[in-house]
């Protein structure tokens, strides 16, 4: 009890030193010939319900958009998500962020996941999975988001991009202003980017800097007529259902994009560098400012192990059978052979029945699966969850296996973990592929998983002190960006303080703008000038007939000239043309 009373008196002091100081600061100030800049904006009559919507659920999506929503539930906003399953109600840091739950999120273990996860996973399997659910169920999130409206009457729409054209199209019927979330850019529309960033779904790389005119051709001009092709029943189908509903007034769904601020959980240096349109706001790595500390038996098992390897394939993928056995194989090998002493793996997504009863490693020993599982294995933990942050920080952890989720990347990055990526499906593969560009990881297939490449490059990993080197300097970069969380919120009351000063009142006293005006000035002149003025081609063209022209006129000059002077000089009787020695023969 003196304690409390001992720091609520040290609390009472600090405060009022610090009020004092700041009224000695502005005293001062406006003795000086100063006035303190104003910061804040009038809040008398700040908007205040904020809508966040996603149709996805999970941590990977979930937990950025919250980091915001906390942010700016602590500035005084009321923040309401809208999105399946009880999420918010069962997670530690966002407990306190009302919920308003429709339906239960997607099952991973559905037989369609299911084909994702175990076979190659390509944009026409993605273009299936979007016309089969997403634009199949986008009357039924379409009502289900209306129905929340209703409850919340919400004064700003923030929604998950992927798949949840849902929640924007209806933030435009009701004209809400509207920001859109984005966990990378391989979610993004390829006409959001420039020709030289591709996607590996379309068997191209993520930056096609050094490729060849064939695959540069083939990946910037077929593969996107291809994607477009693929997408096109979706898109019909999408544009359909919104029209029934009214949305379709202000254009398609590409149209009502190009007009919607997006915010983007990545970060130059991670992704391929371009020049980013004003609408394309990068604000990650998104990451909580606190993170689950090291049970007691992982702290013990980290500071007796001083060359930990950290397996964890995330919350909504898996692995089929016999890959897992190649995992466990290689981890038992690589700790027989001393290169690593520890191994622990998160086995959030295990499902015991399917997994095999041996591992047989390769000098014929034979290990029980149950015996790995219950942790009778000396040099192995294996837990159902665990503090991944915390795990990633320790400084025994030399190497991280994981899928190549963002939250997993960002993690990694944050705490200079090298990476073995194993990436599954969705962005994974783009994210395995701009991770072993950035210098600190290495990259699996689960198409062709082998022991001895797991191996190989888990002892490159540990040993190339380029790897850590790149990690030190991705580190630099995430800690720096990871402060732009707050801008994001920042971009979020701006957009609702701009549409105070555009938007009028309806009938039932509800602010309401046109979001085709509301950002007008963030939008590139380009975009409205169309492909060929927009891109300056006809300015281009121009230029290039007349440069033929003048390049032309100078060639016919040339060539008269040079005639006039052969001409001139050249005898004019037909007797001096001959050679010398045909003269003297006659």
């Amino acid at each position: 009890m003196i304690s409390f009373k001992l720091w609520y008196i040290v609390i009472l002091v600090i405060l009022f030193i610090n009020t004092d100081r700041f009224i000695k600061i502005n005293a001062e100030a406006k003795n000086s010939g100063f006035i303190q800049r104003e910061l804040n904006l009038d809040s008398s009559d700040k908007l205040k319900n904020i809508f966040v919507g996603s149709i996805v659920g999970g941590i990977s999506h979930l937990n950025p958009m919250l980091e915001i929503s906390k942010i700016l539930k602590d500035r005084g906003h009321n923040v309401t998500l809208v999105a399946p399953g009880n999420f918010t109600a069962k997670s530690t840091l966002y407990h306190s962020i009302p919920q308003i739950i429709i339906g239960e999120p997607p099952n991973p273990h559905d037989s369609m996941f299911k084909k994702i996860i175990f076979n190659k996973y390509t944009f026409k399997v993605l273009a299936g999975i979007i016309e089969a659910v997403v634009a199949e169920k986008y009357t039924k999130h379409f009502n289900d988001y209306l129905q929340a409206y209703k409850e919340i009457k919400a004064d700003l729409f923030f929604c998950d991009y992927l798949g949840n054209w849902a929640c924007f199209d209806l933030a435009w019927k009701l004209n809400k202003p509207v920001v859109v979330f984005v966990n990378t850019l391989s979610f993004l529309d390829y006409n959001f980017l420039p020709p030289f960033i591709s996607d590996p779904l379309m068997d191209c790389r993520v930056n096609m800097e050094n490729e060849s005119l064939y695959n540069r051709f083939m990946c910037a001009i077929v593969q996107r007529l291809r994607v477009t092709w693929l997408l096109r029943n979706s898109f019909n189908t999408l544009n359909y259902k919104s029209a029934e509903i009214g949305v379709s007034k202000y254009g398609d769904i590409k149209e009502r994009l190009a007009n919607t601020l997006i915010l983007v959980d990545s970060f130059i240096g991670f992704e391929v560098s371009f020049a980013w349109p004003p609408l394309l706001q990068e604000i990650g790595p998104i990451l909580p400012d606190i993170f689950p500390n090291l049970t007691s038996d992982l702290e013990l098992f980290l500071s007796t192990h001083p060359r930990v390897m950290y397996i964890s394939l995330g919350t909504s993928v898996y692995l089929t059978q016999e890959n897992t056995a190649i995992l466990l194989q290689s981890a038992i090998e690589l700790i027989n052979q001393n290169i690593l002493d520890g191994v622990i793996w998160a086995t959030a997504r295990f499902n015991e029945s399917e997994l095999p009863s041996t591992v047989t490693l390769s000098n014929g020993d034979v290990i029980p699966i149950l015996n790995l599982l219950n942790n009778l294995y000396p040099h192995f933990h294996i837990t159902k969850f665990a503090p991944q942050f915390a795990i990633l920080s320790h400084e025994n952890t030399k190497v991280y296996l994981g899928q190549g989720g963002v939250g997993s990347s960002h993690e990694s990055m944050y705490t200079a973990t090298p990476m073995l990526v194993l990436p599954v499906a969705y962005d994974q593969l783009a994210n395995a592929e701009k991770l072993e560009l950035t210098g600190m990881a290495l990259k699996l297939s689960k198409i062709d998983l082998k022991v001895d490449d797991i191996k190989s490059k888990v002892i490159r990993l540990m040993n190339e002190e380029s790897f850590k080197m790149n990690a030190k300097r991705m580190q630099v970069l995430a800690k720096f960006n990871s402060k732009r969380k707050y801008r994001g919120a920042d971009l979020i009351e701006m957009l609702m303080n701009l549409a105070k000063c555009e938007g009028v009142m309806n009938e039932d006293n509800e602010l309401e703008i046109d979001n085709r005006v509301l950002l007008r000035h963030w939008i590139t002149p380009d975009s409205r000038m169309g492909f060929i003025r927009g891109k300056y081609l006809d300015v281009f063209g121009v230029a290039v007939i007349i440069s033929i022209a003048l390049v032309s006129c100078l060639g016919y000059v040339f060539y008269k000239t040079i005639k006039f002077v052969y001409k001139k000089l050249l005898p004019r009787d037909e007797n001096m043309r001959k050679s010398p020695l045909k003269r003297k023969n006659e």
